[in-house]
């Protein structure tokens, strides 16, 4: 395939999140598919060839990575971006290469700049998560395995902070970072000056980071930033949706020439609109677990392989713990591990880093790892209870079916929560499934030997939680606590309901409400 940009209308047609298209901005510029031989697509040696990339970078591509030809936004966007150091707002689906599509045309600027190594940080990746993150770091530093010269550094939440930043200040070219811990640095003079010569200013996950309320962080971070017109610094948004509401941080970053370069056909299925996706509804909280059970196991059983591979999606940290310990305890369940944002740092690279060279086994996860993380071959990806919102259910979708690979979806609610599939999600194409309980009673042996801690944190995860959708969910507060002692007793097998501290009911909200067990 072939990716030219259009240039006979200067209209871009951007996918809707409700269907349609809007319009964007006559500035904007999308890209167009053409069937073609794919042995002609261009190749890295071919742009080092025109004089665009450095040879050492051009070999470090196809000899020691074994990149050969370019990937569709890779193709897209390098002329535009190496040559005419256009600003650019890309879109490509998930796992098609775009990490090395802005990080090429900002580490040849590096190195074009007759500049000491490490003085100034000449790129500037901001990422939404941690994992993200890390993740980019490493390919940076990849491409820049024959420029031993140059560094790359992180800032990210979880980790020590001093010796965070005396690792930038002391020499970093490329910093890669989360937008709480960089605005942490950034209050601090002698750090914002690291960014004086900046080149490059790149955010991935643009939507994303919007979706988790970074807006006012990143008007933050660019006011420390030097001005963009007195530094000609190139601006880059990438994405692998576009929303309406993208165009907004846009303005932030980007120039007001910069162009809209998409990989994605016109009319083509999104990820959520091509997946099968199994919709299973469960009388109660206590048949959630059991569903969970069952559908593993069925899954398991149709693939003669063996190879099944599924990230199961938890509302909170709590739930996540409490899932991954049912699917340990259940006889021969693949290997399980479960990742939020309350495990410390390293562990959740540990855990990131051994599922993705697995073949098989079950991540329990909650949102950190809904976007942007390359994790290969998914097979399943398995919902439990109601997320955030539609676009939190959207992203954990797509850690499954990835360029081009199969995926199947599953999303086990409540009779309680079927307002979600049917208002929140009705323009999904659920398939009705069934789900056996005939692991509950094992299921329920499981949980009561978790101890009461364990419990107390579940409880309160999940009073928390649901607490955020009683307007959904139709319950007022006191239906909210009767509800939650339920889970209480009749999922965690607790006596009664553990107890809360009024702090805690406090903060909730919740103080005054009748059924909690509140610490006196």
């Amino acid at each position: 395939m072939s990716f030219s940009v259009s240039r006979s209308n200067f209209v871009a047609r951007i996918p809707s999140t409700t269907g349609g298209f809007h319009t964007q901005s006559p500035r904007l510029f999308s890209s167009s598919f053409a069937q073609y031989d794919t042995s002609k697509e261009p190749s890295f040696k071919d742009i080092g060839n025109k004089g665009l990339l450095h040879s050492q970078l051009v070999n470090t591509l196809v000899d020691d990575l074994k990149f050969d030809a370019m990937m569709p936004i890779q193709a897209a966007t390098i002329t535009d971006l190496l040559e005419k150091r256009v600003d650019c707002l890309a879109q490509a689906k998930t796992g098609t290469g775009k990490t090395i599509a802005f990080l090429l045309p900002a580490i040849q600027t590096l190195i074009s700049k007759e500049r000491t190594p490490g003085d100034n940080i000449s790129l500037l990746v901001i990422s939404p998560t941690r994992e993200l993150a890390l993740q980019i770091a490493k390919e940076a530093k990849q491409l820049l395995r024959r420029f031993p010269k140059y560094s790359v550094c992180v800032s990210i939440g979880g980790t020590n902070k001093t010796s965070e930043q005396n690792k930038v200040l002391r020499a970093c070219d490329i910093l890669i970072a989360t937008p709480g811990r960089l605005l942490d640095h950034l209050s601090e003079a002698k750090f914002a000056e690291k960014f004086k010569m900046l080149d490059t200013l790149v955010l991935d996950e643009a939507d994303r980071l919007l979706d988790m309320g970074f807006k006012r962080d990143l008007e933050r971070i660019v006011g420390h930033l030097p001005n963009k017109l007195e530094t000609k610094r190139q601006g880059m948004l990438f994405s692998a949706t576009i929303a309406p509401h993208v165009e907004k941080v846009a303005n932030l970053v980007l120039g007001n020439d910069y162009k809209f370069i998409s990989t994605i056909p016109v009319g083509e299925k999104l990820t959520h609109e091509r997946v099968s996706q199994n919709l299973v509804t469960v009388s109660s909280f206590s048949d959630v677990a059991p569903a969970l059970i069952s559908i593993i196991k069925s899954e398991i059983q149709s693939r003669p392989s063996g190879n099944f591979k599924s990230i199961v999606f938890a509302p909170t940290a709590a739930l996540a713990d409490f899932y991954s310990n049912i699917i340990k305890n259940i006889p021969d369940m693949p290997q399980c591990e479960a990742i939020h944002s309350r495990a410390s740092q390293g562990r959740r690279n540990r855990t990131t880093n051994n599922f993705r060279e697995a073949k098989s086994g079950i991540l329990v996860a909650t949102d950190v790892v809904a976007r942007g993380i390359d994790i290969p071959a998914v097979t399943d990806i398995i919902q439990v209870g109601v997320p955030q919102d539609k676009e939190s259910y959207i992203h954990r979708l797509g850690r499954t079916a990835r360029a081009g690979a199969e995926g199947k979806g599953h999303f086990i609610v409540t009779q309680a929560e079927t307002f979600f599939p049917s208002k929140i999600l009705s323009d999904i194409n659920f398939k009705e499934a069934s789900a056996d309980a005939s692991s509950k009673s094992q299921v329920t042996d499981i949980v009561k030997k978790m101890g009461a801690d364990a419990h107390k944190k579940t409880y309160q995860a999940w009073l928390g939680y649901y607490k955020n959708h009683v307007k959904g969910l139709k319950w007022t507060m006191h239906e909210l606590v009767e509800q939650a002692n339920k889970f209480a007793t009749e999922c965690l097998g607790a006596a009664e309901p553990p107890t809360l501290t009024k702090d805690v009911v406090s903060k909730m909200g919740l103080r005054g409400i009748p059924g909690l067990n509140e610490l006196v």
